[in-house]
This record gives C-alpha cells, structure tokens and sequence, in this order.
C-alpha cells in the first residue's frame, strides 16, 4: 500500500510540476546538484509529502550551499535579524519554522515576501516594533536523502549554539538572553524550541539565555505528535531517494521522545508565558479533494495551568500565514504579541525576584515534595470543554470570594453530586486565576493514590508552591532544613505549625496580593474534617488567603465547615443548579449527523436525564455519536439508563456479552490492575503489569486503543500516558459486591498486582540495569508497592506465600534494596517491614496447628521485618552513597542470627567477616557518648544537629548527631557553676546561665559572642527559650517573674520584664517561690509549679491566668512536680509528679488524665505524639501522649538523670552519670513513619494493636585502649573501669590480664615488637608490665604480671604514650609533662626529660638505639638514655598566625598519628588544627633516608644549636579532605585511612624522588608552608582511592574515632563498639 500511495502522489506531482515557474526553477536547481534525482521525484517532495507536517513547500536545494543569503527567496539558515528598533530593544523576537519549512517561507503567504509578516507586518505595530524581530532556519528537509539520524535534540543544540555565538552582518554579537525573549514557533519548531529550553537547564554556558525566555507562542505545534509521523517516513522509506528520518520518527503520536520532553517540560514551564493556537480546518494532502486534520486539538495543548490557547480558522498551512494586516488569524497573533510585550514593559522596573535554582530544589528535597500537582490539573483541564464552567465567574459567592478587598481570610466551598464535573470545574478555576495572574496554589485529592489523599503532602505542596512565587518564603522554610525536622514523616502539626502558623502567618508584606489555594476532592481525603479543621485556622495568618474547596455534598463535612471559626468568612456554592455547562458541552460534543433542531432537542433531553451528571452525558454523548440513522438514535435515547448505576451496568455487559472469552479476560485483567493500582499507572507500566498471557495477547497490538475498546469506557488515557478509571464511581461499581455482569474481586485483583510487582522485581538482569542505571518500566511501582499489594492478598493462597519465599531467600531481595536505594526511597523499606509483619500476623493465624514448616517460614517473615528496620537506621548512609552495597558489603556486617546474614553475609567470609561482638541480634543501642570520670551529667538537650550535654561543673559537651563526634570547640566552659543551658532550633547557638553570668555562645567557632550579668537578687531561672528569629531570650525565675534579653548585638544588653505572675495564695494552701517552670515553644504560655501549691498556667501577653490544676484524688492532693513540659501544638502540659505519676493537663478544658509510672524524668516528642520517662532503676518507657498506651520498653545500668528525643522523633537520648547514650528502637521509627497520616489516632491505633516492645541492655564498660600483637593472634583492650583483657584474632576473651580495684582506668597499651611483652598504664600513675610467652598449637598463651611501676611527677597529667624499645630492653613512657625510661631489666626508671609539648613518638625506622620524636614543627633525634642527638624543623603548614602560636588558644595545631610504612622508607605524620575543624587533616610525607642515624650523626652535628630544615611533601587535600583517622602505610606506599563518611579506604601514593629536600635554612614562607614543587602529580588520581568497606552508623562513636586500629599481619581492623572489639577480616587489608 505504500507503494501504491506513493505512485499515485507521484502522478499528481508531475501535473503540479508544470504549473508553475517557481517549482520548475527549484527543479533545476535541485539537478544541477544531483543529476541522478527526476523531477518527477522531487515535485513530490515538495508538493505532498512536505504539506504532511509543514508550512511550505521547500525546494529540493535548500542547505546544500552556505548559510546566508543564497537563497533569499526561501530563507537563510541559523539566527538572522529580520528587523531591528532604532532605540535600545526591549525584547527579542524569534520565529522557528516546523517540518520541511523555511525561515521565510513558512512565514509568507502563497510565497509572497511582500505577506512575510515578521517582516512586513509586526515592526508597524506599537509596542512590537520595540522589540528586535529574528529568525532562525534548520535543515528539517522530508526529502533530502542522508541525516537519517539527525533528532529534535540535535535541532535545539544548534538553536542554542545560535543564541549564544552568532553575529549579524557587521560580524557583532548579537547579544542574546540581555532582553527577554519572545519565540513564535510552528508545528515541530515549537518542539525544538522546548528541548533547547530543556537542554539550556543544565548547562551554565546558556543560564543568561535560558532566563532570558519569557513566553513561546506555539502555532499548531504536535506536543503529543501526529500520526501522521509514521505514514510520512513509511512513504519516505519507500522511495529510493531517501531515507526516514528521526525527527520524524520523533513526531510519532506519544513517542517516548515526546513524552519524555513533555515530562520535562511540564516542571519548568509554570515561568513563561505559555500561548497554544491550535488549527481547525483539515489540511488538503494532494489526493483528489482528501484532507486530513494535521495535529489535533487535545496534540495542540499542553494543558498546563495559565496557558493560553484559542482556535484559528485555518488549516495547517495557515495558521502561520497571512493575507493582510487585517486577517484576523493575523490580528489574534498580534495582539497576543502585544499583550505580552506590554506585560514586559510594565515589568521591566518592577521584577520580583527570581527563585534561586538551588534553594528550590534543596526546598523540594526538604519537604519530600516528588511530584507537582499538575499532572492532575493536565487531565482535567484536558476534559474542559470551552464554555463549561463560565457560569462560576458570574456567581455572587465566587465573586465575594475572589474580590473581597478585606485582608481576612476567606474559604469557599463548592459542592455538588457525584460526577458532577467538580475536578473540571477546578481546574477551570485554576486556569482563570493563572491567567489573571493571581498567586494560585492547588491540589488534587486522588482516592486512587493513597499518597495523594494525605493532609501532610497538600500542606507540603502548597507551601513548595508558595515558595516558588515569593522568595523570602522560600528562605525562610529551608532553614528549617537545620532543626532536623523530618518532613516526609512529620505529622500535619507538625508541618503546619512550623511552615504555615510560625512562617507564613507572619509575613507582614503588604504588598502581596492574597494567596489563592484551590483544593479539589476534600471528600477523598484521608480525614476530609481534619483537613477542613487545619484550613480553618488561616484567621490568624497576617497574609490574606483565600481557599476554595470542592467535595460531594456530605452531612458530615457539612457540619464540619459549621465547625469553622466565625472570624472565617465561609460560603458555599452548590454546583446542581447550574446546566448551563452540560448544555454548552452537549452541544459542542455531540457531533452525530441531524439537523440542528433534531440536536438541539437530544441536548435537552440529555440534560433533563442527566442529573446533573458530566460522566453520564459524556458517556451517553459518545454513544449517541457513532448512530448512523435517526433510527439508530431513536432507539439509543429509548434505551438511555437513568443514572450511574444504569449506565455501568449497560458498560458492563458490554464487556461480559459483546467480548470473545479471551478479551474479556484481557478486559478484566486490565479493569484488575486499574482499579487496585495504589497510584496511576502508566501505559508502559499497565502493559508490564498485565500477566504473561495478557502480554503475549498484546505483543501484536496498539495498547492504547485496546485499553480503550476493551474496558468500554471504564478507563481513560490522558494526554501524558496515564491510565485512570474513568471516575470514583466506576471503582466503587466494580469493586462492589453487588449483583451485576461484571465484577472485580479485590483480593484477587490485588494478588494479580503482587505477583506483578514480583515479575517484575525478580526478572533476569534487572541488577546490571541499575549499575547502568537503567530503570525498566514499572519497576519504581513494583518496589514501591508490593508489600502493600501483599497485605491485601488472600492469606490462604499459597501460590502468593511461596512467591514471596523464593523473593526474601534470593538475590532478588537485595536487587529491590538497591532500586529503593538508587531512587532515594530507602525509607520505604520500613512500610515493607510493617507490612511483613501484618501478613505474617495473619498467615499465623491461619498455620496455627500446622507443622513446623510453617513455624520456620514465618520466622523468616518476622526476622526480614526486623532487618528491613535496621538497614535504614544503620546502614541508610552508606547506601545512599554506594547502593550496591547491598550485596557484598551491608549483609556481612549484620547480627547472625539475622536472615540477611544468614542467606547472604554468611557467603563472604572469605572476604569480608566480622567478629569479636558477643550479641547475634540487632539491638537499639546506636551510640555512647563517654564524657570522662569526674563529669557528672545533669541535662540533655537536641536539637538540630546536635546533641548538647551539661555536666558538672559548668561545662557544655557538645555532639553531632550523624558522628556522635565530639564538636570542634566542645567542650563549653561556663567558668562557674551552670544552672541551665537551651539551644536555639538550629542548634546554632548555645545559652548557659550560671551564678553570675548568662552567655552566648556561636556553636561553629565556640566563642562567647555576648555574656550578661545576672540579676542582683541572683534568683534561680527555671525555663528559658529562644524567640523563633533568635532576637530575644526568655528566662522564667523563680520569684514568678519572667524576663528577657534581647540578642541584637546591643553593647551593654539588660534585661526586661515581660511579664510578672501574681499569684494569689489559695486557701489553705502555702505560696512560695516556683519550684518549676515550662514554656511552650512561642513562649505564650507558661506553667508554673510550687511545693505547697497547685500547679498554675497562664498566657504571658498580660499576663491572663488561666487555670490551676487540682489532682484527680482530691483538691488537697496536690505533690510536688519534677517536670513540666508543654505539647508542642497543643495548649497541654505534661508533668511529673515526685512520686512517678504521670500527667497531662489541659487548662483551658481543666481535664486531667494521670498514668502511674514510677519515673523521675520526662520527656516528649517534637511532635507531641510520644512522651519518654526514665527512672532512677535505669528503666526508660516509651507512651502515646493523647491515651498514655506503653508502646516500648528499655532496661539498661545506672540513674536516667535526664531524657530528650531527636528531633525526627527515630530517637531519644539519655544520660546516666559520666556518659550519654542514643537509642533508635524500632518502635519509634515506626511511629515516626506513621505519623504523617492524617488521622491524630494513627498512632494510638498503631499502639494498641501491638504489645509494648520490652528491649534490655547488657553492661556496658567503655574501651579506652586497644593494641594488637605485631606477630598477629592476640590483642589487648583497656576499659574505663580498669580491666585489660586478652583476645585472640577472631575476639574470643582468652583472660583479663587486669583487673582494678578502685575506680582507675586504662590510660595505654603498648605491645613489644617481639610480641614477650604487654604495657598498660592506669590513671591512678601506675605501669603495670606483663609478659607474655605464646601456647603451642591450641593452648593459650601465658601471661604474667612482672612489675607494677608507680611513676612520678605523673599527678595529675595523663600517660600520653608508652613505647617498647625494638629489643624490649626498655620502656619509654611519656606524658605532657615529663618523659621516662623504663629498665626491663631493673623494672625501675633509669631516665627522665622534662617533656616540651605533646610529642610523638616512634622507633627511628633505620637506627633501633634512637628514637624521633615529632612535635609542633620540630622532630627531635634522642637515644634510649633520653639524650638529645639532633633535630630537626619543618614548616607547618597553616597561617602564619596560627603556625608561629602552635599551642595557644583556640587554634590548637596536634599531632595526630605518625605511620611508617611497612618498609621503612617513608613516615606520614597526620596534623590538624582546631581552625581547620574536628576533621579536616593535613598530611605530611618524610624520607626516612632524610633522617640521620647515630652512625652518621658527627659529634661537631650535635653540637651545632642550628637544626636543619625539612621540607616534607605535603599530600594534597584531594587526598587529606577524605581522612577522619589515618590508620596504617602499607607498602607500596598504600595508605589505609578512615574517611569522614565512615568508610575504609585504601590510597595508593607513588612520591616522586626527589620529593624531599634539606635546606639549611629554617626560614619560613610567610603565610604557609610551602609544598613541594615536585608534589606527585599521580596522588590526586582518584582511582586510586578504593573503598573497601562502610561502618555500621552504630558503630561510629568518639571511640572508634580514637581508638580504631588496622591489624596489618591479620588482614584486620578493629574498631571498638560498646565495651567489645569488633574485629573486621577484610582480604583487601593486605
């Protein structure tokens, strides 16, 4: 058939050829370049198959010569000025011409350049002719043979490469993107024009061009393709002249080209101006009087709100051509044009400003915003038929709404019937205000997206969409971003309160206009009245807002909106009275054949039938639509169903009678998965989601179309490929149980779903398309979902349990973490776990009696639920930096008795195997933060990023909460007695209030920015708060008064009474001072309590009492009070009673509910859902706060003195004396997940569905000292309560070597190089030396303690170091403030130095009778007798303010660790400063062949006081930047080192030889040291940096950032964990 076609288009070509002088011209000249072409051939190029999709005939020579000027009469390629002001322009102007168009050409009427408007029209008309008019030209040729690969994408590049580098005549740049810019695109150029935008996103080399684009016209433009595409490049391939061509491939009807740009495009194009003229008339196509509709309406519109779209009365051709000025296609053009240019004249002084790209993409991750609403604004808007909808604009309540000038806040609701056209109408409205351009935020609640039905996402979405329009907002929300708020899990108070009541509410800028917020479905909703309560408490914002909410008329939301404060101005409007929308849609629809009358009458027949139902009459409209006789009509009418329910039984027996057995399957299978889908599925992604025999049945076919014909109007497809049902109403039919034809069951629905997600997740080569990241269709969905497929399957069908067995026991569980991974949806894997431990709920109950088989496999089901938890919490961060990880790294590091150990970790011990932990299940320890004998904790406090700990005296420890890494400047010393600390939200600033002073301390660079006296009377502060912008600070006292501070940077700030309590003493009762105070977070309300009187609230503005609060015993039962806190969203105080009760009291309502738990501290979650207590037995319990429901249970040693939770609530921490501890219990991450719900029961519902978890933990005594036998089997550890144990290299304990009598620690452990020897040293100044004589075969080696060394002049002063002499015949201990040496022989002290600052110290690498010790820019050369033998000096290399005053405060250079590498040819020293940061290292490489030896020392060398000067090569900070802790120099040259993200890694450093020089002169550069100007070039290679494998984030801790070691000879490293050594075999560490 092709064949035929082209023959016939070839016959009438040739007539067409003769016809004219112009076509025979271009003819000739097409000959003159390829002989071997007929004119017959050509002719059809130019007369039929260009009209297909172009503006104009082409000639057949066209971009074979130069690019300008060579063929005036066509146009010239690339950016040419057509036109140009003659004052500064104040726009660009730029036409792109479509398919087989020119850039003149395609823009003249009948090829007349006289009719070229852009030229001969546009620069007579005002305004436009302020604009400077271009064109831009491309070889989008039909006929020309070659290009065949040639894209759309290759299309944009050159536009862009034109915008940026071309010049006009007078060779002068052009200077684009300087104005705004206009383009005014045809058909295909429209496309190229949209993927330039695209492309320019990302590249900075176009950012002043791209930001220049203002508006794009789109003139007939197939944003959704033609299918046109594919008839054109079947001709094209049958020609032999030329070849099909992929920018037409590229125009297909929804290629993947096209959808994938149009997906793109959708989420950038909300900046521009968006204009869509579309084409009404069909296009003659040559054959006879055929014609054909080009691009269709629905392929003309992008749908997206604010676009601009309006029919021309023309056909393809002229949409884009003019006869006259006064064409009114021409007139609507231009007037658009003007309007826009007017817009940017207006503008031009009066710009807001831009949203930086940065902020709103670090916003949009912030609050876990993934996708816009405009999708769903795209298919509804695509329903609208013009004219619906009118009506709202005329209606008095709307009108009120939109044009109330009063600044308080507004709420409309519009109500009407199901399928009423609600969501169009909303869309509608949406589009008005957009165009208006009013400030409009909206969302679409989806019944059939779980994630859509969510208060928390609607409140994140508008918030995101309000930043994008006023910057200040967007700043302001993404400094939340510092007080680790977890949005995505955050409950709706949470979001609201901190976004909208203590952001929005209080922006005073006046100049805004008022915030338009539609939201659509509210019946949908989660809990459609907490959204109606939330949005009722916009009477406070100070910025005017106005919401306008549509939902099904229920009596229950009715009484909700009556619910509503009176200071809300709320109206209603009822959507069942008005037809005038389902006239004008039936008569514009309804395009069967008839006379008008006869149409006219079947319209008002519709609409009296119709109810006010849009579905119905768009459904009956299409039926009545394909009746070819009036008979045909006739009996359609007679047979119209009255309503819904009438109308889907009529669709479904269609399906079940008129279908052949195997499309009805087909059908059902598809009506399956659309209906149980838990989010709209595409096309592609149905298609994969189908069974294999449904696949194989549609291999052959369009889906699109058999989707539609099959399901028989139960389903759409709108214009971005997205499958809906056709209603809510047609779900709820199918799904209904009620008797009719066709049913879908839902648990076998949902079972067909899980076993699709399954296919899917377990298919062959999924693994290596992810390292290709590669996604194939349907996989996001599959990983997503399952689990949640799997809850709703039929817990008796085996087929799904076995299913799920083989995919949690294969490699394919671990292929679905890493997709989770790779699409940072990590915390998915806790809704799995939940999920998982539901379905083995049930399957329990439905094995009960059954053999032990069944006992085993659900054991695999709880053990997978309880992993899937614990991979967030502790390997979340390392795989969000190397998801495949999953594989070979994360399982071996898991607990035993794990499944994913034992399935997976199991099988790498050969490379990677961990020892040494006595416990083989997870437990809810994370961390422990050890802060010293003699520092007694009283509080605790996070916020932020840290975590901040006040001990005794008056010191402040501060942690960061990723690390648990001791801060740069911590710890903060008050210098008296502290009585409270408080930080700010960010934790950014730090308060302490001691006796005398209350300080300010700026937590990144530990100075005291502002310290304040303290009152005379010296009264003791009881609460104390930051104001939200951190301007002032509230201290309540004692004596009932509370005051402030303010933090301006005043110079001589004082303080201010705010408000002063007068509490009247009730009778018989005794008032004295406060015992305890609370505020809540606005510092509105405070709680005041007493030792002989009830406890008191009140609002500070006045100050207004408000209540007190009597026991529930009796009136004179009143206890003391402990602890007060205030709910965080509620006006309730929590308080503890002295003796353990519990109570929660709400003043306004005077209700009290008490609970007895025999606690001593409280705490509660940031979001108030949970509260904490602890007690003096070491017990913390966790409870729901609204119904006090125990929902966890920890049991560990020593007094909880204080409690607080992280601020994600996935936390709490607390303090038991001299250490801290972080918790992360499955519990809370569980309620943390849960309490984005929109319902405030969920978490009580959660509660009391499961029983308290009960979690105890052993004793834990800390390692403070760690060293490893050279010889490898064994190594020693010391603990902060005195003991060294043995172990040998798998971590068995073979003895303790050591244990302590009183309360001492171990200091150091030291092990001689010939493995006879142990050292350790307490810090009571003994060390103690034990020898060591090894087993033979499997016994245990002997130990013996030989001497017991009580060392002078050591009070005081910790044992920095000890050091066995490399033939174990002395010992060198040293301290800050003297040196000794220790006879092995005599057991005595034969020597001692005066120590000069902290050295350290090694065995000379060369020379085994010296040793070197490496200082603060100096390296001093002793012998064994401690007798200086030479030094030498280096530069350190930091500023010279900080290098010439080494020691001085508070830029502090240390020593860290001096490695030498395994064959003693070079030694790393690791330095670093306190200015650098906590992390930050610097890293210096010395010779070993540079220092001297005592044979080559002379004696005239020693007596020179002149050292010589090194110059060491200093390791680049490519390299330093990754190091926390370097740990071991491998040869060649291989250092071993632990980076900032927790990780071991390997470097390999290849220095060059002559890195190292000796100077004599010691003078230094003055602001650094200099590096090596032979610094290895190979270093900074980063492949040769090789990760070997991730901590567990439960093993980071200060201890192992201090004390974790590489156990060379055993292939090891060892990093200490909670009182154990792991002891982690790695066949890398070699």
């Amino acid at each position: 058939m092709p064949g035929v076609m082209f023959r016939k288009l070839t016959r009438l070509g040739k007539k067409g050829s003769d016809e004219g002088s112009e076509t025979r011209g271009q003819q000739s000249l097409s000959e003159s370049h390829n002989p071997t072409l007929s004119s017959s051939n050509i002719s059809v190029e130019e007369e039929h198959i260009g009209i297909l999709l172009s503006g104009t005939s082409k000639s057949a020579g066209e971009n074979q010569h130069p690019r300008r000027d060579n063929e005036p009469h066509t146009g010239p390629l690339g950016l040419n000025v057509l036109y140009n002001p003659k004052n500064a322009r104040k726009a660009d102007i730029v036409f792109l011409h479509g398919l087989g168009g020119t850039s003149r050409m395609t823009w003249s009427k009948n090829k007349d350049p006289a009719l070229f408007w852009p030229l001969t029209f546009l620069p007579l008309e005002p305004d436009i002719c302020l604009a400077r008019i271009l064109t831009f030209g491309y070889n989008a040729s039909v006929h020309r043979a070659g290009n065949v690969g040639t894209s759309i994408l290759d299309f944009a590049k050159g536009l862009l490469f034109d915008l940026k580098y071309a010049k006009n005549e007078q060779k002068e740049d052009l200077n684009m993107g300087s104005v705004p810019l206009i383009f005014i695109v045809h058909s295909m150029g429209g496309l190229v024009v949209k993927e330039a935008y695209m492309q320019g996103q990302n590249d900075p080399e176009y950012e002043l061009i791209i930001k220049a684009i203002s508006a794009i016209i789109f003139l007939a433009t197939p944003h959704r393709g033609t299918d046109l595409a594919i008839t054109l490049n079947r001709i094209l391939q049958s020609t032999m002249i030329t070849n099909s061509k992929q920018y037409i491939k590229d125009l297909t009807k929804n290629s993947f080209a096209l959808q994938k740009l149009n997906e793109q495009f959708r989420h950038i194009a909300p900046r521009l101006d968006i204009v869509s003229l579309y084409e009404t008339q069909r296009t003659s196509i040559g054959l006879q009087k055929a014609r054909i509709m080009i691009v269709e309406k629905d392929s003309s519109l992008l749908g997206y709100p604010g676009e601009t779209s309006k029919a021309l009365d023309a056909d393809h051709h002229g949409v884009c051509k003019y006869d006259s000025p006064r064409d009114p296609n021409y007139i609507t053009v231009r007037n658009i044009l003007s309007s826009i240019i007017t817009k940017i004249l207006l503008s031009t002084n009066d710009r807001r400003p831009a949203t930086n790209e940065r902020e709103s993409h670090d916003l949009q991750h912030l609050l876990a915003v993934t996708e816009l609403p405009d999708v769903d604004y795209s298919f509804y808007r695509d329903q609208w038929i013009q004219g619906t909808g009118d009506w709202i604009l005329q209606d008095a309540e709307y009108l009120k709404w939109l044009h109330d000038s009063d600044p308080l806040p507004r709420m409309l609701w519009i109500n009407g019937g199901a399928a009423a056209g609600k969501s169009v109408m909303s869309s509608f409205i949406i589009n008005n205000l957009v165009e208006q351009g009013a400030a409009c935020q909206y969302f679409f609640i989806r019944i059939g997206n779980q994630g859509k039905r969510s208060l928390s996402l609607m409140l994140r979405s508008i918030a995101y969409q309000i930043s994008q329009i006023w910057p200040n907002f967007l700043h302001k929300v993404i400094q939340l971003k510092d007080e680790g708020i977890d949005f995505e899990t955050a409950d709706p108070r949470t979001v609201w309160n901190c976004i909208f009541k203590s952001i929005l509410f209080q922006m005073e800028d006046r100049q805004h206009d008022p915030l338009y917020w539609i939201i659509d479905g509210l019946d949908e909703a989660d809990d459609p009245q907490t959204v109606i309560r939330f949005l009722s408490s916009i009477s406070s914002s100070l910025t005017p807002i106005r919401i306008l909410l549509t939902s099904r008329n229920s009596s229950e939301i009715a009484a909700a909106f009556q619910k509503a404060p009176k200071s809300l101005k709320l109206s209603s409007v009822s959507i069942e009275s008005h037809l005038e929308g389902l006239r004008c849609y039936v008569r514009q629809e309804l395009s069967m054949s008839g006379s008008a009358e006869l149409k006219e009458s079947i319209a008002e027949r519709l609409v009296r039938g119709a109810q006010n139902n849009f579905l119905w009459v768009r459904l009956v409209v299409e039926k009545l639509n394909v009746c070819h006789t009036r008979t045909d009509v006739e009996r359609a009418l007679e047979e119209l169903p009255s309503g819904m329910e009438a109308l889907y039984d009529r669709m479904a027996q269609s399906i079940a009678k008129s279908l052949s057995p195997t499309d009805r399957k087909l059908a059902l299978t598809i009506l399956q998965c659309v209906t149980c889908s838990l989010r709209v599925l595409t096309v592609a992604e149905l298609s994969q989601a189908l069974d294999e025999g449904a696949s194989e049945l549609l291999e052959s076919l369009d889906l699109q179309r058999s989707i539609i014909d099959l399901c028989c109007g139960f389903v759409v497809i709108d214009n971005g490929g997205n499958v809906h049902m056709v209603h809510q109403t047609a779900r709820e039919y199918l799904l209904s149980r009620n008797k009719h034809s066709f049913h879908v069951d839902r648990r076998s629905a949902h079972r067909q779903m899980f076993v699709s997600c399954m296919r899917r997740l377990m298919a062959t080569g999924l693994r290596s398309k992810l390292s290709r990241n590669q996604k194939p269709e349907l996989l996001d969905y599959a990983a997503s979902f399952w689990s949640s497929h799997l809850t709703f399957t039929p817990v008796a069908c085996e087929q799904t349990f076995q299913v799920l067995k083989k995919f949690l026991t294969g490699q394919w569980v671990l292929t679905w973490i890493h997709a989770l991974t790779a699409s940072d949806q990590l915390r998915l894997l806790i809704q799995a776990s939940e999920n998982l431990l539901q379905y083995a709920a049930e399957r329990k109950l439905f094995d009960s009696g059954r053999n032990k088989r069944f006992i085993v496999e659900q054991e695999l089901l709880r053990s997978w639920a309880v992993d899937l938890f614990k991979i967030v919490g502790k390997f979340g961060r390392n795989l969000h930096r190397h998801p495949e990880s999953i594989y070979k790294v994360v399982p071996p590091f898991c607990p035993h008795n794990s499944s994913i150990y034992q399935l997976f970790g199991k099988n790498e011990t050969k490379s990677l195997m961990v020892s040494g932990l006595s416990t083989d299940d997870w437990d809810d320890s994370l961390a422990r933060m050890s802060l010293g004998y003699g520092k007694h904790s009283s509080s605790i406090i996070a916020a932020g990023s840290q975590v901040a700990i006040l001990a005794s005296p008056g010191s402040v420890f501060m942690y960061e909460s990723s690390t648990f890494e001791e801060a740069a400047f911590s710890p903060f010393t008050h210098g008296e007695r502290v009585y409270k600390m408080e930080l700010n939200r960010t934790a950014t600033i730090l308060a302490t209030y001691g006796y005398h002073t209350l300080k300010f301390w700026e937590i990144a660079t530990g100075k005291c920015t502002m310290s304040v006296e303290t009152l005379q009377s010296r009264p003791r502060p009881l609460a104390m708060l930051f104001t939200k912008s951190n301007s002032d600070f509230l201290v309540g006292f004692e004596d009932r008064k509370l005051r402030s501070v303010s933090l301006k940077n005043l110079p001589s700030p004082t303080w201010q009474l705010v408000a002063e309590l007068e509490e009247d003493e009730l009778e018989g009762y005794i008032l004295n001072s406060a015992t305890y105070m609370a505020l809540n977070r606005d510092g509105s309300l405070i709680a005041v309590a007493y030792r002989g009187h009830p406890l008191s609230a009140w609002e500070t503005d006045g100050p207004m009492h408000i209540g007190h609060c009597w026991r529930n015993r009796d009136k004179t039962s009143r206890g003391s009070i402990t602890e007060l806190i205030w709910h965080p969203h509620a006006p309730e105080v929590l308080g503890l009673y002295i003796e353990g009760v519990v109570f929660k009291w709400c003043p306004y309502e005077n209700k009290l509910n008490e609970i007895e738990t025999g606690a001593s501290r409280l705490a509660i979650s940031r979001d108030g859902i949970l509260f904490a207590t602890g007690d003096v037995h070491g017990t913390v319990k966790v409870f729901t706060t609204t119904g006090f429901c125990h929902v966890y249970q920890l049991a560990s040693q020593g007094n909880v003195l204080g409690l607080t939770f992280s601020p994600d609530v996935r936390r709490f921490y607390d303090i038991r004396g001299y250490y801290a501890n972080a918790w992360e219990p499955n519990a809370l991450m569980r309620f943390a997940e849960k309490t984005g719900k929109d319902n405030e029961s969920e978490a009580e519902s959660l509660a009391h569905s499961s029983t308290a978890y009960i979690s105890k933990s052993r004793s834990i005594d800390a390692i403070t000292a760690l060293a490893c036998s050279p010889g490898g089997r064994l190594y020693c550890c010391g603990t902060e309560k005195g003991t060294v144990r043995l172990h040998n290299s798998s971590g068995s304990k073979i003895s303790d070597l050591f244990l302590s009598e009183g309360v001492v620690s171990i200091e150091q452990i030291a092990w001689s190089n010939d493995d006879r020897y142990i050292s350790f040293s307490t810090s009571d100044d003994q060390v103690v030396i034990v020898s060591i004589t090894p087993g033979t075969g499997k016994e245990h080696p002997t130990v013996k303690t030989v001497a017991n060394i009580e060392v002078e002049n050591i009070e005081q002063v910790d044992v920095l170091q000890l050091l066995f002499h490399p033939d174990s015949s002395q010992l060198l201990v040293h301290s800050a403030l003297t040196t000794h040496i220790i006879s092995l022989t005599s057991y005595s002290i034969t020597h001692s130095l005066d120590s000069i600052g902290s050295q350290k110290w090694i065995n000379h690498p060369q020379d085994p009778s010296l040793i070197l010790g490496f200082g603060l820019g100096a390296i001093d050369v002793l012998d064994w007798t401690l007798t200086k033998r030479y030094s030498y000096t280096f530069e350190l290399p930091f500023p010279q303010d900080v290098a010439s005053r080494p020691w001085s405060a508070p830029y502090q250079i240390m020593v860290d660790r001096i490695l030498v590498a395994s064959d003693k040819q070079h030694v790393l020293a690791q330095i670093s400063s306190s200015k650098q940061g906590p992390q930050d290292k610097t890293l210096l490489l010395f010779k070993t062949s540079s220092f001297l030896t005592s044979t080559t020392v002379t004696r005239d060398m020693e007596q020179k006081e002149h050292s010589v000067t090194l110059t060491p090569t200093i390791l680049p900070s490519i390299l330093s930047g990754q190091i926390a802790l370097s740990l071991a120099f491998f040869s060649p040259n291989r250092l071993v080192f632990l980076s900032k993200s927790f990780s071991i890694c390997t470097w390999q450093i290849t220095p060059s030889a002559d890195s190292f020089t000796s100077p004599a002169s010691s003078a230094r550069s003055g602001s650094a040291a200099r590096r090596s100007d032979t610094t290895m070039p190979d270093v900074t290679s980063k492949n040769m940096m090789k990760e070997l494998f991730s901590l567990p984030g439960d093993w980071i801790s200060r201890d192992c950032l201090v004390l974790c070691t590489v156990w060379g000879v055993e292939r090891s490293f060892l990093c200490p964990r909670n009182g154990e050594i792991a002891v982690v075999k790695c066949a890398a560490l070699a």
